[in-house]
């Protein structure tokens, strides 16, 4: 699945939204009226915001300084987003 691949509905304030499941997990990702680049969220099963390894927690921030919201994404950066979601999904399969 690809950046491409996503589906956004427009909310009444105009900003475009996507959610796409990932195994138990759910990608969100939105666009801003105004805004060129995306942000993403990652949800648990309960409707909760939950961090995943290699999503949240890369080597050029510190732990403590983590947001569950990742801001600034390109559309190929997406795209690397939905790939880690799928490798974390087909693990919790197998």
């Amino acid at each position: 699945m690809r950046f491409e691949d996503l589906k956004f509905e427009n909310s009444p304030e105009g900003v475009m939204r996507s959610r796409t499941k990932f195994g138990r997990y759910e990608l969100s990702v939105i666009c801003e009226p105004g805004k060129s680049l995306y942000e993403a969220a990652v949800f648990d099963e309960h409707g909760d915001f939950c961090q995943l390894p290699g999503i949240h927690r890369t080597p050029e921030h510190d732990e403590d300084c983590v947001d569950d919201v990742i801001p600034y994404l390109s559309p190929e950066q997406v795209t690397g987003l939905m790939l880690k979601m799928a490798c974390i999904a087909g693990k919790e399969t197998v």
